[in-house]
């Protein structure tokens, strides 16, 4: 079986790109061979993760200044691949450049795969909407909002964002070694959030609430994941509002279990998501969480989560205030639970999924 792999957006570390490659680590690919075709320059790291698993990585550009170019390349490497599958992950119609060449190209599978519940090309989407309902012969979301989303009042299938229940659960230990050599005191409340810097995840609302905390003279600190367009602009805001004594950047940082255990609650502000993947992680670990109101509650399974409204930082201040502390442990054994009886544990997820493109293709 072939199967090719379409992160629209571009091959990248967090997001599809991890979604991608959690469910790739824990599927039998001894008889599936698995192509990712990159739209973008993925960095060497990102790639080698995947070529350790025997997934080849191929690169096509995916530029609005050369789209026709991309297109070529893309049917030609339909034309030499004779995939079986080709599963495109999105947010909008857009798909429908990859879908309609897969669709003349003759790849009897063809599977749109919803990831979010909004795009950024809206008008565009819109227009594509009627002529992407004809490309697919499969219908896939990361969760309900997601599908609904995307594919209105048409079925489709929820394909959980499931995650390593081992991986992520807490681990006192580690708790102790990250808080050590990040200079935290017993008593420092730690902060966490991990996320693309993008418009979407609003790190400037984080910014406004580290500033008044810091007039409260808190004893807080917010430690930041991830990297992204807008990281240059956060720091420079940092700087500008004199938080960098409060506000740390670990730019990539892979080791998530020790990085989660270490903190004391999670913030997600985002302007909007399909179903996180760090929500769960995060329930998996048992940490107190606080999400906006603004993203699905489709990714709650546990009341480690409170969410609330983006419109006013006072109510996230009060929360954080109101916190205390419990026994995470004892709570990520709980939680663990929870996940794999909601479909988040990854080993389980990823079996049916193996089993599904088998089915598709007539195994």
């Amino acid at each position: 079986m072939k199967i090719l792999h379409i992160p629209t957006g571009g091959l990248f570390s967090d997001g599809i790109g991890t979604f991608i490659y959690s469910y790739l680590e824990y599927m039998d690919l001894s008889e599936i061979e698995v192509t990712i075709l990159a739209t973008n320059k993925p960095l060497l790291e990102d790639k080698l993760k995947f070529q350790v698993l025997g997934v080849q990585i191929v690169e096509i550009e995916r530029k609005k200044s050369s789209i026709l170019a991309y297109m070529r390349e893309f049917l030609e490497l339909l034309k030499v691949g004779k995939y079986d599958v080709v599963h495109v992950h999105g947010s909008s119609a857009l798909m429908s450049i990859e879908l309609f060449i897969a669709k003349i190209m003759g790849v009897p599978v063809r599977i749109a795969h919803s990831h979010n519940t909004t795009c950024n090309h809206i008008l565009l989407d819109r227009m594509l909407r009627p002529f992407f309902y004809t490309l697919y012969t499969q219908s896939w979301a990361c969760g309900e909002k997601a599908g609904e989303w995307l594919f209105k009042d048409k079925r489709f299938k929820v394909i959980h964002n499931a995650r390593d229940v081992e991986k992520y659960s807490f681990n006192p230990h580690l708790r102790r070694v990250f808080r050590t050599t990040h200079s935290l005191k017993e008593n420092t409340l730690a902060l966490g959030h991990v996320g693309r810097f993008n418009i979407q995840k609003n790190h400037t609302f984080l910014l406004d609430l580290m500033d008044e905390m810091k007039c409260k003279q808190k004893d807080v600190k917010l430690f930041l994941v991830g990297e992204g367009e807008k990281v240059e602009d956060v720091k420079r805001y940092v700087k500008e509002r004199k938080l960098e004594n409060s506000i740390v950047f670990l730019n990539r940082y892979s080791d998530m279990q020790s990085f989660i255990s270490a903190m004391d609650i999670m913030l997600l502000p985002s302007l909007y998501e399909g179903l996180p993947l760090v929500a769960i992680e995060w329930q998996i670990n048992g940490i107190q969480s606080i999400l906006s109101t603004t993203i699905s509650d489709e990714c709650i399974f546990t009341n480690s989560i409170q969410q609330l409204p983006i419109d006013n930082v006072s109510t996230w201040i009060k929360a954080i205030e109101d916190f205390s502390y419990i026994n995470r442990l004892e709570k990520s054994r709980e939680n663990i639970d929870l996940a794999q009886k909601s479909n988040y544990d990854i080993r389980i997820e990823a079996k049916k999924l193996e089993n599904e493109y088998k089915k598709l293709i007539g195994e």
